[in-house]
């Protein structure tokens, strides 16, 4: 399908073909007959302009897609080499003391889930590198963040409602990395999903090759909305799962909220700046 501006030059020329074509079907006077040629050559002019600089893409969405997918799977294969198996956690600034959320991937997924709610008495090594517990690192997203905060004067609001509103005019309006996305909350999950991702290719690349990759090392679009919940929010989240959709251009993202913990069992953890 042509875009909007494509549809308004053909629209214009279709115009100005038919007020052209006016006077010589009808008797009609000198001068409304200039006036019908005179606004279709008006109409004509501004049809070819805007279909001339309308253009496309000035980008491949699929090279687009393909551009962070390297970086993940980089990622994916560092931790398996250095005994990380977990999940992606995202851990607010309230948990860590740190000026951003980080992204925690522990060991396993079950024992970092039990770590973070407090039902384990160890603590993840310093940014960077491992420890008993896992990898604690700056999320792929922390570079739109802090963009978003620049450009946009990013706040980031405390109820679910207004935490779905931002969701969706950070990643439709401002980033346009989907034509929509719904939000839901049910219980302790947020299902995120991405309607029409213009990048998609490049996941379907990643799943074919690596399906645990996503849920491991998110790219920046599913980390973007992690992070934005866990601050928000002020809890912990999981991503439980990402999947992309066989009949659609459609990307789902599944986090979990971790329960918060009776005490702060975590005290060691720190992020480059």
């Amino acid at each position: 399908m042509p875009d909007k501006y494509n549809t308004a030059a053909l629209s214009l020329l279709a115009v100005s073909g038919l007020l052209i074509a006016i006077p010589l079907l009808f008797n009609l006077g000198d001068f409304t007959i200039a006036a019908f040629v005179m606004a279709g050559m008006v109409l004509a002019m501004v049809g070819i302009f805007t279909w001339t600089f309308s253009g496309t893409e000035p980008v491949d969405p699929q090279l687009v897609g393909i551009l962070p997918a390297q970086g993940c799977v980089n990622f994916y294969a560092l931790s398996h080499y250095l005994g990380i198996e977990g999940n992606a956690f995202f851990l607010p600034p309230q948990f860590t003391g740190e000026p951003r959320v980080m992204q925690f991937n522990p060991t396993t997924t079950l024992n970092g889930f039990e770590e973070l709610s407090g039902r384990k008495e160890t603590a993840p090594g310093s940014s960077g590198k491992t420890g008993r517990s896992g990898l604690v690192t700056q999320p792929s997203c922390d570079l739109l963040i802090r963009d978003l905060r620049k450009r946009n004067a990013l706040v980031i609001p405390e109820n679910e409602e207004e935490i779905s509103l931002l969701l969706c005019e950070a990643v439709q309006d401002v980033l346009k990395f989907a034509q929509r996305i719904s939000v839901k909350w049910e219980d302790d999950k947020v299902i995120i999903t991405f309607h029409r991702y213009p990048f998609i290719y490049g996941c379907k690349k990643i799943a074919q090759e690596f399906p645990a990759c996503c849920a491991m090392s998110p790219c920046p679009a599913c980390s973007l909305c992690g992070a934005l919940i866990s601050e928000g929010s002020e809890r912990i989240l999981m991503l439980d799962q990402c999947s992309v959709s066989s009949l659609s251009e459609d990307v789902t993202a599944v986090f979990s909220l971790v329960p918060l913990p009776e005490s702060s069992v975590i005290t060691d953890v720190k992020g480059s700046k």
